[in-house]
């Protein structure tokens, strides 16, 4: 005989505490079993049979777990950041109460021991149940975790943004995409306030990256990304990309190819430009937003950061009646910039200037911009051919990027026009094995060209925070060759403030390689020299102002740190110093300079000052593959003890004396994988230490947690509203520190 497989309700365990209760009998309960109702607490409340209110005072008789009639005000905001919102789906819980030892929640299972153990072990404190109606825990979830809901939470962080007004376009505020998720107002603002905070802080990219669970919104300053934002993989990847998308005039169903578009916005009485880019990945479509603001085309030539003698010989060139100035250097390094501002130095009503550009990035009074277009048949060959039919004086070409390009350029600078462009090459003799390689004839090379430019863009430092390097601290060999080329043997760094939001740098300045073509170069060219030897001879000429002569004086002149420079820094006699660095970080003191380096992309590679003040500075990941936890406090017995205990549960310990020691630390590269940081501190305090990790070093996933004798919500509140993730009361035990320790590294996924 086959057996009748019983429907279960998703709480079961409710008919104990039903046994011998009056009006839940036997019959109903069969009645509602082969209806097959999800949940026997809703039946028997929407029968009236019992109030929730009665229900709840039934399971507190039975099960000794107390009734909580569940709002959604009723949600603690710090233990939904304890308690994220997998888990709480997962286990239908919501918490509703964090104590220094306690959480509670609200459950639809108060007797699930499972949910309680997985709660305890990620926020390492004890479970306190309450019994909620499941619909009320399910209607408080998607309130709670509403994308709305999310996007305010967020808003509410980064405050509210200025009024962008999305130019050219009429742009629906309400569109819904083919995953079903909605472009909405609140969406709209999020995107818009992003756009403003990097606009505000002179960003010149944005970057939306999807992880599995998490999205990040990082920004480009001064050559550097940091994180600003964490978000929800499906407001992320869905709404915010398509609301990008829908700006940029893109095709917002197609999500499978890489697409490319514009938008001009007005930020306040600013009109930006921006650049949009997007691109499949695993996780969804990652966007790149480069920020077009007209201010980078408008920088005076004087303000471009050059040193006097490079000034110089430029500006003697653009008193010549023909010829070519070439701009070199890698993407990113400022050549357009330039080249713009050369342009705004030379424009008069007298003077026929024309650029070909791909795209063209900025709009110039008084110059005549032609937008490259391949699939229309503008190529950079074509049009030039056009524009030298239009009686030019001045001529821009974006980038040389091929023979015929190159053959008319050239062409055009022996036959009565200037002309200025760009190639891509790491320094300015290497430019001429370019051209040559390209297949252009060396008689065309020498006669046409005046000068030429590598460049690079470093850091500059704060001026507010500048102070000088102690000559003990610096290499001797780096202090010799500054005397010998005549600079000030001094060395500067930023220690940081708030004006620079600790980070020691503002801004960024151009660095130049600068090769003047004399009688002797062009003799050089014409014969096939190799670059040795055209290096060799523009040196005893003195037309060849390096790359290691430019950075030695920005650094004499105090405009950058060695951190900055010192890549690009090539010193004849290697010192023991520079030896040590070989097996080193590149950013691990002040002293370092390479013997022999190549000369890399500084965009993509960021530096960062050392760290003065830390006790333990390591610099490489431990060869223990301990985990690292940085303690950053000025009580010296406090310090003592915290690491007794930490190192005793297999952790690896680094002290700082306060927090301004700490971030440093953190900043030359220590890479510690958990910060416990007390909040009263001189010179900087917790608050401002987390912010600083959060906001200035942009370091998201390190989890922070607070020491503190301070038990109000306003105090708890404002460290969680920098970015801590949790909170040990003093005096404590070494059980509990151990305990939250493990239960935030679990929760970062650094600790399973």
């Amino acid at each position: 005989m086959d057996m009748i497989k019983v429907w279960r309700f998703k709480d079961e365990w409710l008919m104990r505490a039903l046994e011998g209760v009056k009006g839940a009998d036997e019959a109903f309960i069969a009645k509602i079993r082969s209806e097959k109702k999800p949940y026997l607490s809703h039946a028997l409340v929407d029968a009236d049979l019992f109030t929730a209110q009665q229900l709840g005072e039934i399971v507190e008789l039975t099960f000794k777990v107390k009734y909580l009639p569940l709002i959604p005000e009723s949600a603690d905001k710090f233990g939904l950041t304890l308690v994220q919102e997998r888990m709480c789906r997962k286990h239908q819980l919501i918490p509703v109460g964090v104590s220094e030892g306690e959480i509670r929640l609200a459950m639809a299972d108060p007797l699930n021991l499972q949910a309680q153990s997985d709660v305890e072990t990620v926020t390492a404190r004890r479970v306190i149940p309450f019994f909620s109606l499941p619909r009320a825990v399910a209607s408080c979830l998607e309130k709670i975790f509403s994308s709305e809901n999310v996007i305010n939470e967020l808003l509410s962080k980064v405050g509210a943004p200025d009024e962008i007004q999305l130019l050219d376009e009429d742009i629906p505020g309400d569109i819904s995409g083919d995953d079903g998720l909605s472009v909405t107002t609140p969406v709209i603002m999020l995107v818009n306030s992003i756009i403003s905070q990097a606009h505000h802080k002179r960003s010149s990219d944005i970057h939306i990256e999807h992880g599995e669970k998490d999205s990040h919104v990082r920004i480009r300053v001064d050559g550097t990304l940091k994180n600003i934002m964490t978000i929800p993989h499906n407001l992320a990847a869905g709404p915010m990309v398509s609301r990008v998308k829908i700006m940029a005039n893109l095709d917002v169903s197609n999500h499978m190819r890489p697409q490319d578009g514009r938008a001009k916005i007005r930020i306040g009485g600013a009109e930006i430009g921006l650049r949009v880019s997007t691109l499949p990945t695993a996780y969804g479509e990652k966007v790149v937003i480069r920020i077009l603001d007209q201010r980078a085309a408008e920088v005076p030539f004087e303000k471009l950061g050059f040193a006097p003698e490079v000034s110089s010989v430029i500006e003697t060139c653009l008193q010549a009646s023909q010829g070519m100035i070439l701009v070199t250097g890698p993407t990113g390094s400022g050549k357009t910039t330039t080249l713009y501002s050369v342009l705004n130095k030379i424009r008069s009503e007298g003077t026929n200037i024309v650029t070909v550009e791909d795209p063209i990035e900025y709009k110039l009074t008084g110059v005549n911009q032609v937008q490259v277009n391949e699939k229309q048949g503008l190529t950079f060959a074509s049009v030039l051919r056009s524009v030298l039919r239009q009686d030019p004086d001045t001529i821009m070409v974006g980038e040389i990027r091929d023979r015929e390009t190159a053959d008319i350029a050239f062409q055009a600078a022996m036959t009565g026009h200037m002309v200025f462009s760009t190639l891509h090459t790491n320094d300015s003799v290497s430019t001429i094995v370019r051209l040559t390689d390209m297949g252009l004839d060396r008689f065309k090379i020498s006669p046409a060209l005046l000068a030429i430019t590598a460049q690079r863009l470093v850091r500059k430092l704060c001026p507010n925070c500048t102070e000088r390097v102690p000559e003990s601290e610096i290499d001797k060999n780096l202090l010799a060759a500054m005397g010998e080329y005549g600079f000030e043997k001094a060395v500067y760094k930023g220690v940081g403030c708030k004006t620079c939001d600790g980070s020691g740098y503002a801004g960024r300045t151009s660095m130049v390689e600068l090769l003047r073509v004399t009688p002797g170069v062009k003799d050089l060219i014409n014969s096939g020299a190799s670059a040795a030897e055209i290096t060799s001879v523009a040196l005893a000429e003195k037309a060849l102002r390096t790359m290691t002569h430019d950075a030695l004086w920005h650094l004499s002149m105090g405009h950058t740190d060695l951190a900055e420079v010192s890549s690009y820094i090539t010193l004849e006699k290697k010192s023991a110093f520079s030896e040590h660095r070989k097996t080193t970080r590149p950013h691990t003191a002040h002293g370092a300079v390479h013997a022999s380096a190549p000369v890399p992309d500084r965009r993509k590679t960021p530096r960062h000052a050392s760290a003065p003040g830390t006790a333990h500075a390591a610099t490489a990941a431990p060869p223990s593959g301990k985990l690292r936890v940085i303690i950053a406090d000025d009580d010296a017995i406090m310090r003592m003890v915290l690491k007794k205990f930490i190192e005793g549960a297999d952790f690896e310990v680094i002290e700082a004396v306060d927090g301004e020691a700490a971030l440093n630390a953190i900043a030359s590269g220590t890479h510690p994988d958990l910060l416990v940081s007390d909040i009263h501190m001189p010179k900087m305090n917790g608050y401002d230490l987390v912010k600083g990790v959060r906001e200035t070093l942009g370091i998201l996933d390190m989890p922070v947690i607070i020491l503190t004798t301070e038990s109000s919500d306003k105090s708890q509140e404002l460290a969680f509203k920098l970015g801590a993730d949790d909170y040990i009361m003093k005096p404590f035990k070494a059980p509990l520190v151990i305990a939250r320790i493990n239960a935030a590294l679990r929760r970062a996924g650094k600790l399973k």
